[in-house]
Parts: C-alpha cells; structure tokens; sequence
C-alpha cells in the first residue's frame, strides 16, 4: 500500500501563527519534489531546481501579480505597474541599472555611521520601556529610516513608510481591485515628490535625478513607471527587509544562548545572519509564470501554468546542507542559499539589507547584556512570514 501523498499549499495562510510545516517538505523534497498543489501550481522544493529556475528568467517570469491582489497576473497589469523583477530582458537589466545607481554596495558603506547611530537611537528609546517590542520598535523602524534615508526624503518619511508596510499598501498597486484612481498612498506621496524635484532648476535628491534623466529604449520613464519603481524599491527595501530583521530578533529572544555565542565571538554576526537567511528566509516562497513549455526533471510544466519557487524548503535540502533543519553559526559557505534570490535578478538591495542586519544586531549586543522574553507573551514561530506579531522582551541595558 502506497504511503498517503502529503497535502501542502505554500499559500496556507496558517504559517504565520502555526510555522512551516518543514517534515512536510522534507517528505514532498523525497517524494515528489516537482509538487502539484492543490491550487493546480508547481512547487519546486529542492536547492538544484528552485536555484536553475531563478535563474531562467525567460522560461520563469517573476510574478507578484496574486500577492498584490491580482489573480490573473502580471499579464493583466499594465505594464507602467511592473515591478522591477517582473519586467523581462533586456528592459529589466537597463532598469536594474537605475537601481544599483543607489543601492550598490559602493554606496552602502557610506551610510553606516546614519543607521548605526539611528539603531542607538531606537535602542534608548526602547530602554525607557519595561517591555520593548523588538519588532514594531526595532525591526520594522531600521528599514523605514533606511530607505527614507536613501532615497533622500529625509527622516521624518521613515514612519510613513513603516506604516505603509504594517497596513498593506506596499503589496498593493493600482490594478489592485479597491485601491482608488490616484493608486495606493505610495502613489500620489511619489507623484508629488517627482513634481517638486522638476520645479527646481536641478533636481536635490540623487535618485530621482537618475530617474527623471533616464532614458530607456530611446524613451524617458513616465512618471507612473519611476512612482512605481519607487515604490516597489520600498516593498522590497522596506517590507522585506522587516521579515529578515524580525526573524533575528525574534531569535534572539527565543534563544538566550545564542546571544552568549555571539557576545563571545564578534565575528560569529555575520555567520547569525546568513544563517538566518537560510534557515529563517524571509520570503517563504516567491512566485513564476512559466512563460513557455519546459521540463523540471522528468515533469512536464506548460506555458502559462503557475510556478512556485520554494525558498523555504531549497534552503534546507539535505543534499546541500549536512543537518538543514538545525541552525548553527558554524555552517560552511554560509552565504549559499536563496533567501536573496538567483541570478540576473537577486535582489539589488542583499548588501543594504545585510548591513542593516549586522548594525541591528551588533548594536543591540553593544548596549543590552541579556534580552529576556516576556512571560506569557506568544512569539511567531521561526520562521513565520511578513506577519504583524509583536516580538516582545525585557532588555537589560
């Protein structure tokens, strides 16, 4: 008798209270590792493939269209509304560039001293309290003043655009069904911003010179096009990077010893955040159209079917780590995993989102000597998602 076919649907959204079930995906990596769901979608689950089809872009488009409330895609989007890694080549790689213009990790190093000083900030804030929320007042602040710092609208933007990412706007865009004609709030904050650079003689903000003196395909960009990069630079810079540092917070508390290894070894931070990358990955999984017929093993996959690439699962194969569930800071090439993607298209903000992680951490061991969790208080589970749970704790200074 044929042991019973596991019964897994990567969008359950019971993850994010319950957690992942991991011996689910261990069985589908062994069993049925090109997995249908019962959605009617593929899911890769093993290292190997999800690795080769992020890095086919042209067989694997990106898709964000069902994540932002739209369930037939990114074929009916307007494609003044594609975000950055749903734009195919060659356009997405001319656009990229505009990206990497500001988020390349040349002009990461310049801002070291603003969020390290701005985590110090946070951190004092946080020691007035006798109970701290290490998300709402740490995890989530640190990406919100970082990117309200790069993209150069000043500081006081940082709680708009941490509200935006806690509320849902940053997974919304105008093709979304309820979002009004003017667009998500992103829209007409960007739209005024670009309006306002124009009028002066020269543009002040770097970033939106780039934008507004680009020409791709011997056109400029509409001002659609720029706000909706801009705002996908902030669900990616902002919302993302809130999961990644909320996962090592949260680990933190739930792990006292861990923070003993750290205090002990100061360069054992870096190995805690690929770990975490790895084991903890902030994005669970991510979606694909499969643009033409291809085949994953000896799996058959149409043009047009859904594709969902399992982070979550690849990031534990056993064939690629000894031990995949444990996490452990002494893991050989930690920095071999798939939290940041693959290929042509990884994502441009892995070396801001790595600093900022370091600061967030190396601060808090710096100026707390334990971090204790609070009695009675639910954490999410690890790894949970981009959910909205408090990660509660006493901090000793």
């Amino acid at each position: 008798m044929s042991a019973k076919r596991v019964d897994f649907d990567p969008h359950d959204p019971r993850f994010a209270e319950a957690g992942v079930p991991f011996e689910a995906l261990a069985r589908i990596r062994r069993d049925e590792p090109v997995y249908r769901t019962p959605s009617g979608s593929w899911y890769l689950s093993r290292f190997a493939d999800v690795e080769a089809a992020l890095q086919d872009v042209d067989t694997f488009r990106a898709e964000l269209g069902p994540i932002t409330g739209i369930p037939a895609g990114v074929v009916s989007i307007p494609e003044d509304q594609h975000f950055l890694s749903e734009i195919p080549e060659p356009r997405h790689g001319k656009i990229r560039r505009l990206y990497n213009s500001v988020l390349g990790a040349h002009r990461v190093k310049d801002i070291d001293a603003v969020i390290e000083a701005e985590c110090h900030r946070l951190v004092d804030v946080m020691l007035q309290s006798d109970v701290a929320d290490l998300h709402g007042q740490y995890a989530a602040a640190i990406p919100a003043f970082t990117m309200a710092h790069f993209i150069g609208v000043g500081a006081e933007a940082a709680p708009l655009f941490m509200q935006w990412s806690m509320d849902g706007t940053l997974m919304t865009r105008p093709a979304t069904p309820g979002v009004g004609p003017h667009g998500p709030a992103t829209h007409p904050y960007f739209e005024a911003l670009l309006a306002e650079q124009r009028a002066l003689p020269e543009p002040s903000i770097r970033l939106i010179r780039v934008f507004l003196e680009a020409e791709i395909d011997g056109r400029p960009l509409t001002d659609r096009e720029i706000v909706t990069q801009l705002h996908f630079m902030l669900q990616a810079g902002v919302h993302t990077t809130r999961g990644f540092l909320t996962h090592l917070m949260n680990r933190l508390v739930q792990d006292p010893d861990l923070l003993v290894a750290l205090r002990a070894d100061d360069g054992a931070i870096a190995q805690y955040l690929e770990e975490s990358l790895r084991h903890d990955a902030p994005v669970l999984r991510t979606t694909r159209l499969c643009t033409r017929d291809a085949a994953i093993g000896d799996v058959a996959i149409s043009a047009g079917e859904w594709v969902e690439m399992g982070i979550a699962s690849a990031n534990r194969d056993d064939v690629v780590y000894e031990d995949g569930r444990a996490f452990s800071l002494t893991r050989p090439d930690a920095r071999r995993h798939l939290a940041f993607g693959a290929g042509s298209h990884v994502c441009p903000g892995a070396a801001l989102a790595r600093r900022e992680g370091e600061l967030a951490v190396r601060v808090l061991l710096e100026r707390v000597s334990q971090v204790l969790p609070v009695d009675g208080a639910a954490y999410p589970p690890l790894p949970g998602s981009l959910g909205h749970a408090p990660v509660l704790a006493r901090l000793v200074p």
